[in-house]
């Protein structure tokens, strides 16, 4: 459990600090450095520099020992809890301010429909690539699922159109051009689209999602991994 004095608004500059040394650290989150070194990165003084190695020294965050006009600086256990303690809030704004969708079993749904020829042809020459024949699942929390449904309202649809074989009628799709990307990679990312189904035995917060390499294996997702979801076009009708 972390003190609140050690989260407190007073010690935000100690904060950026430790990130700061945790960002050019070697392995086991340790480095040398000088303080003049260190006050460019921070883009502070010399003196100031200083003072802030010396606060996260008192705060038991980093241990250090001088050598000769550098000093070798290692994060304790405990600087790391802060660091770990930092990333869980930031991962808590970041869920809150992105469209992220977490990876769900499916029951073959998509794979049954976007296999056949009648769709899986209007796929390929709509969406600008040949589809993986097989969809990922993503479960939308409330407001992620509300948000998403008025930006399909801004975006005019891919349709593919419906069409009737030999044995049944099958309906049209509305596709949606997409971005997606594990939530802490984002630069990870790929292109793809949500599919609009009409009749599916899916609950409602669950969407769709279709693209050229099998999803799963391509960002090794498993069950409970997070997505984000970015829309490709947004153009008022």
């Amino acid at each position: 459990m972390l003190d609140r004095e050690e989260t407190s608004s007073k010690n935000y500059a100690n904060w950026f600090a430790l990130y700061t040394l945790g960002k050019y650290s070697e392995d086991m989150l340790s480095l040398r450095i000088s303080s003049i070194e260190f006050g460019k990165v921070l883009n502070i003084s010399q003196q100031t520099a200083s003072r802030r190695i010396n606060d996260l020294e008192a705060l038991e965050w980093i241990e250090r020992t001088i050598e000769e006009k550098t000093q070798h600086i290692i994060i304790t256990e405990k600087g790391i809890n802060i660091l770990l303690k930092t990333y869980e809030n930031l991962k808590d704004i970041l869920e809150k301010i992105l469209i992220v969708g977490e990876v769900s079993a499916g029951i073959g749904e998509g794979g049954y429909y976007v296999a056949i020829k009648g769709y899986f042809d209007q796929f390929k020459s709509k969406l600008g690539f040949e589809p993986y024949k097989g969809t990922l699942n993503l479960k939308l929390n409330g407001i992620d699922l509300q948000i998403l449904k008025e930006l399909m309202k801004k975006i005019s649809p891919i349709m593919i159109d419906g069409f009737e074989d030999q044995n049944r009628q099958y309906g049209p799709v509305n596709c949606y051009d997409v971005y997606i990307s594990p939530l802490f990679e984002r630069h990870n990312k790929i292109k793809a689209a949500i599919l609009d189904i009409q009749r599916t035995h899916h609950k409602k917060n669950i969407i769709e999602i279709l693209a050229q390499d099998y999803l799963r294996d391509y960002f090794n997702l498993k069950d409970g991994d997070k997505i984000v979801i970015k829309m490709n076009r947004i153009e008022q009708r």
